[in-house]
């Protein structure tokens, strides 16, 4: 096979994600930032978009009494969003700068893993074994099914195709 042929076999790196920390309330004490967290898969290349500002600490010592004290990096940017990418594996820890605020909850335990590969017989296969929608349904009822597939899929490659 030479180098401009494509092999239909090969793996391709999931697509980044974008998380809006927070999701709909963003970066607030009154969003359960850390239940937000709690159902989401972070990988290398993803970002994380905060709301204001936001400080990483280097671990769980400062991280659970919200002391930012001397923090690895501060995110600043006024009311614009703070964009961080999550470039290498590992726990990260980020706290709002606020003393009072990372106390009330405003602070975030991300865990990025290895990029997740999907090959495209495995998507096949997935999207394959999917119920089809009824008839009438349209559209609308077809998006969910491709994502909750394409999310076995992720999982399943993870987990037995190893990372």
């Amino acid at each position: 096979m030479n180098k401009h042929e494509h092999d239909p076999c090969m793996t391709a790196p999931a697509a980044a994600v974008h998380h809006v920390v927070g999701g709909d309330p963003g970066w607030a004490v009154a969003s359960d930032v850390l239940a937000w967290s709690a159902g989401r898969l972070f990988t290398v290349g993803d970002t994380l978009w905060f709301a204001y500002e936001a400080a990483e600490v280097a671990g769980e010592a400062e991280f659970e009494p919200c002391e930012a004290g001397d923090p690895i990096r501060t995110y600043t940017d006024g009311l614009s969003r703070v964009r961080v990418g999550l470039d290498d594996e590992g726990t990260r820890y980020f706290l709002s700068a606020d003393p009072a605020k990372c106390k009330g909850g405003l602070k975030l335990r991300v865990d990025v893993r290895a990029t997740v590969s999907v090959s495209p017989r495995s998507v096949d296969r997935a999207a394959a074994a999917a119920p089809a929608p009824p008839a009438s349904s349209g559209t609308q009822a077809v998006v969910p099914l491709v994502r909750r597939a394409l999310c076995l899929v992720s999982v399943w490659c993870f987990l037995f195709l190893g990372a």
